[in-house]
């Protein structure tokens, strides 16, 4: 007979698809882990392909037909650009293998929706890649507005930034074109943020939105703002920024303290009434490893992922409808960008 146990135990054969610089991370972070083993890559560059597949020891598919045919494959890291994610997907629920697509699930809501059916008339999980929630800091802000240490929460602050877009190149790079990424730095490192807020601050209902582009050579929006009415009553900013310093960072204001988190800095708080941050504990983990394991296990479980395709397309979601507001200088509700009723805005808001 047997041994449930064994089974839940046993590792996830996975293949990589798309081989830019996340697909390194991504491997590097599983590269000892007992519940998930990298074990084909495939890009249509076939000196790429030999490359990784010589630095992480797996078998370097021809195509992304053979990839889904390697021998005892049970699922896919797709990594290639946003707009490629829906065909890749498709194959993939097609072949019965389970998806991991790193975020944005894809680059519009329609190629999302096809992505989510397509997994579910598979039935094969989808997992999307929004890490920075599971980071151990990002959990600690999660705990103390659970257990109501720093009050209710009015306001909260996010900013992703980050220098790429002054390098990219025309010919190089697909980040370098709008319709390979709309909504620019909103879009590619914002999201992140987003996910982030929704994660701790619940459903999101309006968006206003401002964009410019000022310093990239890249035909993209660099820096980006999304202000957020969340359906508890706060407000959220998220700020964007392509061309300057790499920061990622988050704060939360409530009614007893307010707390920050800095990727950098760790976790302080500033009690009500001091004029002094104090640190915060955190221990450090691996939150991109964090996310790939659960999909692992979701997968050997038949259990649902923290971010699967409904939670993911929310997100996106309030990136179109920043868009839509920057264009027509108005609060757009997300129910109008997703087209819901009602009786649908429950079941798809991805808050808690």
């Amino acid at each position: 007979m047997k041994d449930a146990s064994q089974d839940l135990r046993r590792p996830i054969s996975v293949g990589v698809i798309g081989l830019g610089w996340w697909s390194a991370v991504l491997a590097d972070s599983i590269k000892d882990s007992t519940g998930i083993r990298l074990s084909a890559a495939f890009s249509r560059s076939r000196d790429k392909t030999a490359a990784f597949a010589q630095r992480h020891h797996c078998h370097a598919a021809a195509s992304l037909d053979e990839l889904l045919a390697f021998p005892q494959l049970e699922a896919v890291l797709i990594t290639t650009p946003n707009g490629a994610h829906r065909e890749i997907a498709e194959a993939a629920a097609g072949a019965g293998k389970h998806v991991f697509v790193e975020k944005p699930i894809a680059n519009t809501l329609d190629d999302s929706r096809h992505i989510i059916t397509a997994c579910a008339k598979a039935g094969v999980v989808l997992s999307v890649g929004h890490s920075y929630r599971r980071h151990a800091g990002l959990r600690r802000l999660r705990e103390l507005i659970d257990n109501d240490v720093i009050g209710r929460v009015s306001l909260a602050e996010a900013v992703f930034s980050k220098d790429h877009g002054l390098a990219l190149n025309e010919g190089r790079d697909w980040r370098f074109r709008r319709s390979e990424m709309p909504g620019g730095c909103l879009m590619q490192i914002g999201i992140h943020q987003i996910d982030n807020l929704i994660y701790l601050m619940g459903p999101v209902q309006e968006i206003s939105g401002m964009m410019a582009r000022l310093a990239t050579p890249a035909d993209i929006d660099d820096v980006a703002t999304a202000l957020l009415r969340f359906g508890c009553g706060a407000l959220g900013v998220i700020t964007a920024d392509y061309v300057t310093a790499n920061r990622f960072a988050l704060t939360l204001y409530g009614t007893k303290a307010a707390a920050q988190f800095d990727l950098h800095d760790g976790l302080t708080i500033r009690w009500r009434g001091t004029a002094v941050w104090q640190p915060l504990m955190v221990t450090p983990n691996d939150y991109v490893r964090a996310e790939i394991e659960e999909f692992a296990d979701c997968i050997r479980r038949g259990t649902p992922p923290e971010v699967g395709g409904h939670e993911a397309i929310v997100a996106l979601a309030v990136v179109h409808a920043a868009i839509r507001s920057a264009a027509t200088k108005r609060v757009v509700s997300l129910d109008e960008v997703l087209g819901r009723s009602d009786d649908q805005r429950g079941a798809d808001d991805g808050g808690t």
